[in-house]
């Protein structure tokens, strides 16, 4: 019997470098594929302002039946702080990280933040700060109980994520549970700084120490997942090395790493919840192990 072909298999001829060109060509690769928001499933409310700045939005998608959600999954979009966008109404991302997580019984929120010129770090942990704290202020209109929250960010997102948990926006909020951390940067003293990157962090060496989370993290209460696709640029993957080697340092044990066969850096989370998801049920068991666990 002669077998499918792998849907992903237009990704792997694209390469690693991550340029305009390879995300324009995997959006084209991915777009089809995407879970589409079903209104049966999934009940979405769009731009919900968090802050002052017209980016301060989110989204929130519940399970249509309308119970209480007693777990929710704040999204943290990448774009290398100078782009990227939650979605919306009409787009498939992220809306299809709220189908997905309606379909496991959770609620989710995919959240935008301040992007260059605007930004400056720690502005991307002050915005995910500031969703937290909308939601939960108003979590019971929204959610009908007060939710435990499990962050997740890819790429500028993760590094967002990592520095709210390494407490650059103040304490993390009591919520918090858990968090995903999708392909991030964790170390700038062994990084060589793209120019968009000093744009954002400044370009003073003396501070790449104090823009490093990676100490925080192997050191971090809370329970983390981190991934890392085949195709990731190469930085990135030195970046996860780098991760294990401290994880292993502070905790005599590998971190919660999943590797993922023929995604490349921008394919993994709009691809959650699709038919050719792999990434989704290894984030939704550690959710509820979380939550279990918190």
């Amino acid at each position: 019997m002669p077998s499918h072909p792998d849907p992903l298999a237009p990704l792997r001829p694209l390469g690693a470098v991550l340029t305009p060109d390879l995300v324009q060509a995997t959006y084209r690769v991915i777009t089809p594929l995407a879970a589409a928001l079903d209104p049966a499933v999934t009940r979405a409310t769009w731009d919900i302002a968090y802050g002052p700045h017209p980016r301060n939005r989110l989204d929130l998608y519940r399970p249509a039946g309308g119970e209480p959600a007693e777990t929710l999954v704040l999204f943290v979009h990448g774009g290398g702080f100078a782009g990227g966008d939650k979605g919306g109404e009409g787009k498939p991302f992220f809306a299809n990280i709220g189908q997905w997580a309606a379909t496991e019984g959770f609620a989710a929120v995919a959240m935008t933040y301040r992007i260059l010129p605007d930004a400056k770090w720690p502005s991307g942990a002050q915005d995910v700060a500031a969703a937290i704290a909308h939601v939960m202020d108003n979590a019971e209109a929204l959610f009908g109980t007060s939710p435990r929250i499990v962050l997740a960010g890819a790429s500028a997102g993760a590094i967002n994520v990592a520095d709210y948990l390494a407490g650059h926006a103040g304490p993390v909020h009591e919520a918090v549970a858990g968090a995903v951390l999708m392909s991030g940067l964790y170390d700038f003293t062994r990084h060589d700084r793209r120019t968009f990157e000093d744009a954002y962090f400044g370009e003073d060496p003396a501070q790449f120490a104090a823009h490093s989370t990676l100490a925080a993290l192997a050191s971090c209460p809370l329970p983390l997942m981190f991934t890392v696709a085949e195709l990731d640029p190469p930085h990135f993957q030195r970046q996860a090395a780098h991760l294990v080697e401290a994880w292993m340092a502070e905790n005599g044990a590998w971190p919660h790493l999943h590797y993922m066969p023929g995604h490349n850096h921008i394919s993994p989370a709009p691809l959650i919840g699709s038919a050719v998801d792999t990434l989704g049920p290894v984030m939704a068991r550690f959710v509820r192990e979380v939550v279990a666990e918190d």
